[in-house]
């Protein structure tokens, strides 16, 4: 990237230039102008024949209440956002996976975190795509059964992972609620966690992790209250984004009615913060004093993370913990992507092959042997009693 020398260090919240919404290629960025052209009236543009002079001409004319309105035209999934960076060669030379492995980028100190429940607020909005919606309804009314956990997961997934079947399956037993019987917010809780890790945490991760294993001092934490003040309903968690009216002081703002525990903790967010930006350091404060609650520094053997709640939820337990979401973490950036490109070359008609050819193995051929073993047991019990009316 260019002008890095002008970046002191970092601080990164619930997101990642590594996560699948953060970056799109070139070609895709300009087709979506094409939709985009199209969506606004000013004409009917072909994707395979563009002419970006008249798309050009079109939004410098446009109303940017016009532009607003369609915005959002060129996208249709889950979690995807229509205009962001693009690697053109000049500002962003490189993928920022490919920065990252080679560590092209500065080595600095950098804060990074991730909240409890990143994906339920993108969730809310696509309740009309999953399933018809009451006027009021409970966390366990959500996602009520497997069914219906199916259904959402299909229609929020990228569309590579739910139109191959092994990605499907992996995913589905990697995050299927394993205690019996399973509930319905289990449900919900699953599928959040799913999105939520594919989507926010587990990007987040991928960059503390490539940042300190090339020598940057790296701070995590890891947000998991709930504010009392949140209009959303109780039962949607710690949303994405709801950090950053900690770490603004809102709680001290008399007309929200935050609670004592929450001013306290805004203080830590913003005393942390601020250390951070002045110093490279959220422990060190103005005066050259230490706080009194440590915050150690992440690392790829103990990926140690300050967790940020109120008081009273420590309940003696310790104020820091390990990963957030390691296994599952593993699952999206090593599992998932060396068995997609395992299995890239392999076209639905010989994944039906092999399926067709282990049903035969490990169904048919075992009810055949099975059948026939009964037949030579027929057959010999049938000799048995010719041998012995021949002998009456």
């Amino acid at each position: 990237m260019r002008n890095i020398q002008n970046i002191q260090r970092a601080i990164i919240q619930s997101g990642s230039a590594t996560a699948p919404w953060a970056i799109e290629p070139r070609d895709v960025a300009l087709a979506r102008t094409v939709v985009l052209y199209n969506a606004m009236k000013c004409g009917n543009m072909s994707l395979q024949n563009p002419d970006y002079d008249k798309i050009l001409d079109c939004f410098q004319r446009a109303n940017a209440d016009l532009i607003r309105e369609n915005e959002w035209a060129p996208v249709r999934e889950f979690a995807d956002f229509p205009w962001v960076p693009v690697v053109d060669g000049d500002f962003l030379v490189e993928s920022a996976q490919t920065s990252l492995r080679q560590g092209n980028f500065k080595h600095t100190q950098l804060l990074a975190g991730s909240n409890l429940d990143e994906s339920m607020y993108f969730i809310i909005y696509q309740l009309t795509s999953i399933f018809p919606v009451q006027d009021f309804f409970t966390k366990k009314d959500f996602i009520p059964d497997r069914h219906t956990w199916l259904k959402a997961i299909s229609d929020l997934l990228p569309r590579q992972m739910i139109k191959s079947q092994l990605a499907l399956a992996a995913i589905l037993h990697e995050y299927e609620p394993a205690n019996l019987p399973v509930k319905a917010n289990d449900w919900m809780d699953s599928m959040e966690k799913m999105l939520g890790d594919y989507h926010f945490t587990c990007n987040v991760n991928e960059m503390a992790l490539a940042h300190t294993k090339h020598g940057g001092d790296t701070y995590y934490y890891y947000f998991t209250h709930r504010a009392t003040a949140q209009t959303w309903p109780e039962w949607m968690g710690c949303l994405h984004g709801y950090e950053i009216n900690f770490i603004f002081g809102e709680p001290y703002n008399k007309k929200f009615n935050y609670t004592a525990e929450e001013q306290e903790l805004s203080s830590r967010f913003m005393r942390y913060w601020a250390n951070f930006a002045r110093t490279g350091d959220p422990n060190k404060n103005e005066d050259g004093t230490y706080t009194a609650d440590v915050w150690p520094k992440y690392n790829s053997q103990s990926m140690e993370y300050m967790n940020m709640t109120v008081e009273s939820a420590y309940s003696g337990s310790r104020r820091t913990g390990h990963g957030p979401r390691r296994k599952h973490c593993a699952f999206w950036k090593a599992y998932l992507p060396n068995l997609m490109a395992a299995v890239a070359d392999v076209g639905d008609p010989f994944l039906l092959w092999k399926q067709q050819m282990d049903k035969w193995q490990n169904e048919y051929i075992i009810d055949w042997q099975y059948h026939f073993e009964q037949y030579k047991k027929y057959q010999t019990y049938r000799h048995l009693d010719s041998d012995t009316c021949d002998g009456a």
